[in-house]
């Protein structure tokens, strides 16, 4: 890193350091403990990958005889290398250039030079972990529309998944004097992979907002079919949904009742929906908005 005798692009720099890794957790979603609640940092450790313990079903006891074997009749082994995670490396560049700083203001270029590089990573990342979501949760309880004009939005267990960091945010810079700017280059390693997938589902509603073809049964239909595989829930006792605002304003619509000739009386759950245009809890999911969820092509 070549140094600089400026005193502001110093403190730019240090201030950036400090500040990166908590804008960076404020954008990213999915290495959300409420949402994957099997992480790990082995940052300084060796290794390109991390394995996952898991049991290969889940343990039913079974009645045993006086004196008869109980290995032989419920026995359940852990495949440690069921589930592993490689890591891959996220990275965004951005270059300030010297008359920024001298035309700008030092508090507009830290701004706005800390949100490019927090939120460049964090978008990564969260296309990456949604990316393994679409990979893993085939079965759609939505619109069943596969094509581009549909996203994939899911709910899941948040023993769904798994999310491993190597290397937490950093951020580099230097000077470089043909160009006359300071380049900044952040970068992440981490990586995500599906425990189970049937602690998982899709739903596939239409991307363009007023035009979602998805509602609250197709939460409902979710939830209700992990129940059936026994996928476990959040402390809060809810599973996880992760929403597009298509899907969003999809719900609310129909909540609030909005586009009819009238509004009937409406429960406590559709008044919030029609007041403040977000649900936070329904049909027994924590709903989650994210703009980088996948389409279902």
């Amino acid at each position: 890193m070549a140094s600089t005798s400026s005193q502001s692009v110093q403190q730019l720099y240090a201030d950036i350091i400090a500040d990166l890794v908590p804008f960076y957790e404020d954008a990213v979603l999915l290495p959300n403990q409420q949402i994957i609640k099997n992480s790990l940092i082995v940052s300084g450790s060796t290794g390109s990958q991390v394995r996952f313990p898991l049991q290969n079903q889940s343990t039913t006891g079974a009645t045993i005889s006086e004196g008869g074997s109980i290995e032989a009749q419920a026995n359940y082994s852990m495949a440690p290398t069921a589930a592993n995670i490689s890591f891959t490396k996220k990275g965004v560049a951005s270059d300030v250039n010297e008359e920024a700083l001298e035309d700008g203001g030092f508090d507009l270029v830290r701004n706005a030079t800390l949100s490019q590089l927090s939120q460049g990573i964090a978008t990564a990342v969260d296309v990456e972990g949604l990316g393994v979501a679409k990979a893993a949760y085939t079965n759609d309880d939505g619109a069943g529309v596969a094509a581009a004009t549909h996203r994939c939005n899911f709910v899941i267990s948040p023993e769904a998944m798994a999310y491993a960091a190597k290397r937490e945010p950093v951020v580099k810079m230097w000077f470089n004097p043909d160009r006359d700017r300071h380049e900044f280059r952040a970068t992440v390693r981490n990586g995500f992979v599906s425990l189970r997938n049937t602690f998982g589902r899709k739903i596939s509603c239409n991307a363009t907002i007023g035009s979602g073809d998805a509602n609250v049964e197709a939460l409902a239909k979710s939830v209700a079919n992990l129940r059936g595989a026994n996928a476990p829930v959040g402390l809060d006792g809810m599973y996880v949904g992760l929403i597009d605002p298509a899907y969003e304003f999809a719900i609310n619509q129909q909540l609030a009742q909005v586009g009819g000739s009238t509004i009937s009386s409406l429960s406590d759950l559709g008044n919030n929906a029609l007041r403040d245009a977000t649900i936070a809890m329904i049909a027994g999911v924590t709903l989650y908005r994210s703009n980088n969820l996948p389409t279902n092509a």
